[in-house]
């Protein structure tokens, strides 16, 4: 079965094909709107205010609406009406494959039915941390991060499976990790192809994608980690326990720990974490 996004789950079912499905997340893309397009759209801000907020989320977990309030650009009432705005005029993929007639509407409601039903166990409130993280105290925050994070930063969308005792070292050829020392000590560690390290890495830097080398993709995954990290050990911190970051390394030791499947909606991925 495995985790998986609708488009995967309907090509496997052989409902759509691959072509059809890279068509309608075309179309979502050109359609959908952030909260920041909508609010430069609107005229409520400017494009330079917006890519304010944009950068600061690089380095803090907080969604565009909450920092563009703390920063005085929006107010709480702008805020509520541009949600209200996004969620009713975004297109999900069932229904733009729907508009581009690649698949029926009564089949689409049967469809999302049983792709619920069979990725339920995969649910963030279903997944449990496996025996060897339960007690780890910085953890749970991670784990409860990291989709988030990795949406608000690198608009990469994910889904993560549940965490299971690492076999062999992930066959990746980018691998980046962060330890976190003190009282619940943690190596978290980022693995993935190339497409996907470099759009983590250009989002997080602020580079041209296309001309990060090896070294300064590595460096840009690790300023993501440093990001996910600090924000998990200031929510960790406010229950008295005390943590100090180390530097990323690119050399990591799979040796224990546990690794978390991940569907992204670019290249391919997962997270490791291992307790110290």
């Amino acid at each position: 079965m495995g985790i998986k996004f609708f488009g995967q789950y309907l090509i496997e079912r052989g409902e759509v094909n691959a072509e059809q499905v890279r068509a309608a997340l075309n179309l979502m893309d050109a359609e959908n709107r952030s909260i920041g397009e909508l609010a430069v759209e609107g005229r409520l801000i400017s494009e330079a205010d917006a890519d304010k907020v944009n950068a600061e989320q690089r380095h803090r977990d907080m969604p565009f609406g909450e920092l563009a309030v703390e920063m005085g650009l929006l107010d709480e009432e702008q805020i509520d009406n541009l949600v209200q705005l996004q969620w009713r005029t975004r297109l999900r993929i069932g229904q733009a494959l729907v508009r581009l007639k690649h698949l029926g509407k009564v089949r689409l409601e049967e469809l999302l039915i049983s792709y619920e039903e069979e990725q339920a166990p995969y649910r963030i409130e279903n997944l449990a941390l496996p025996a060897g993280l339960e007690n780890n105290a910085l953890a749970p925050f991670v784990l409860d991060l990291f989709p988030n994070l990795l949406m608000r930063v690198a608009r990469i969308a994910t889904r993560m499976g549940s965490g299971e005792p690492i076999v062999e070292p992930p066959d990746f050829p980018v691998q980046v990790g962060v330890s976190v020392s003190g009282e619940s000590g943690l190596l978290i560690c980022l693995v993935g192809d190339e497409a996907f390290s470099r759009r983590v890495a250009a989002k997080a830097s602020g580079l041209d994608a296309e001309r990060l080398d090896m070294e300064m993709l590595v460096d840009g995954v690790g300023e993501f980690l440093n990001v996910l990290a600090g924000n998990a050990m200031a929510l960790a911190e406010r229950n008295g326990i005390s943590m100090e970051l180390e530097p990323p390394q690119a050399e990591i030791d799979f040796e224990s720990g546990f690794l978390f499947e991940l569907a992204v909606n670019i290249g391919n991925a997962a997270l490791f974490l291992k307790p110290l």
